[in-house]
């Protein structure tokens, strides 16, 4: 069972930040790991399970948070006797990087896509409390929907953010991007946000930035952490799965075109990379709702 607890969208109507409520009785899952471009944090409310991230299983238990960076492989794979309760909280990269005045310091531009290597995805019940209250408060934000409750979770979300650099060694070595560079990433992010059902072909990003496609292709990477193409299909497939598991969707086909896929072998293909499922066995599954 899911329940929705709030969200907040961009002006082109896109979701930017998104918190949900999952209820699952005891299941034991196969291992089918998926990813997905949204930075995650995730609250054990009730009950216990496992959870496996790469080639890691982290137990389960109520009070415990998860985090996973954009892109980074993770799956619900157990979930026990007494079943489970999760939060979810997913937001857009671009969600940080909003404005030079209320966005992460060079330092941490890439804090969404990567993280110290000695960093554990599950943080204890126990060491979680210093990030809780913060949790708790952006779920009763976007709960209530009190006046000006945009800002209010964006404050907070900065300082969960900032609990993890200061207080659990989140961020790695991180590249420094100079205010007229981070502009430039969220320039090009946006653009190809908007154009996702589009050609979106190195030399036209590139021309977007300003720089040659090779120079473009590899500070992207440096930035971000993966390809352009993985990143773009990433998007692609984010927006696919809001369409197959709307309460109409339209037919595969349709969907591939209008997520910038030229045939359904390819959407399949990307598909299966980022989710583990191909479109279909998705639709079928309960991926949807732990996602």
């Amino acid at each position: 069972m899911i329940h929705e607890i709030g969200s907040i969208c961009a002006k082109d109507g896109g979701i930017l930040l998104r918190m949900w409520r999952v209820s699952l009785e005891q299941i034991r899952r196969p291992l089918q790991q998926h990813s997905h471009i949204a930075f995650e944090i995730a609250r054990v409310d009730r009950g216990n399970g496992i959870y496996t991230a790469g080639e890691k299983e982290y137990p389960m238990n109520a009070g415990d948070i998860f985090i996973f960076a954009s892109n980074e492989q993770h799956c619900i794979t157990h979930a026990g006797a007494e079943g489970f309760e999760i939060t979810n909280l997913h937001f857009e990269p671009r969600y940080l990087w909003g404005g030079s005045s209320d966005s992460l310091s060079s330092q941490n531009i890439n804090f969404c896509f990567s993280h110290n290597k000695s960093f554990e995805n599950r943080i204890e019940a126990l060491q979680a409390v210093v990030l809780t209250p913060y949790f708790e408060a952006i779920r009763a934000e976007l709960n209530n929907s009190g006046e000006e409750y945009p800002l209010a979770v964006k404050s907070l979300l900065n300082l969960m953010i900032i609990t993890l650099i200061r207080e659990f060694d989140y961020s790695g070595a991180e590249p420094q991007l100079n205010k007229d560079r981070r502009r430039l990433i969220r320039k090009v992010l946006n653009y190809i946000d908007s154009n996702l059902a589009g050609d979106l072909s190195l030399k036209a990003i590139s021309g977007i930035a300003g720089m040659s496609p090779n120079y473009f292709s590899s500070f992207f990477h440096s930035v971000s952490g993966i390809t352009l193409w993985d990143y773009i299909n990433a998007r692609r497939v984010d927006a696919a799965v809001r369409m197959i598991t709307a309460k109409n969707p339209p037919k595969m086909l349709e969907t591939a075109v209008r997520c910038g896929f030229n045939n359904t072998a390819n959407f399949n293909k990307a598909f299966r990379k980022v989710t583990g499922m191909t479109p279909t066995e998705y639709r079928a599954s309960d991926e949807s709702l732990i996602r």
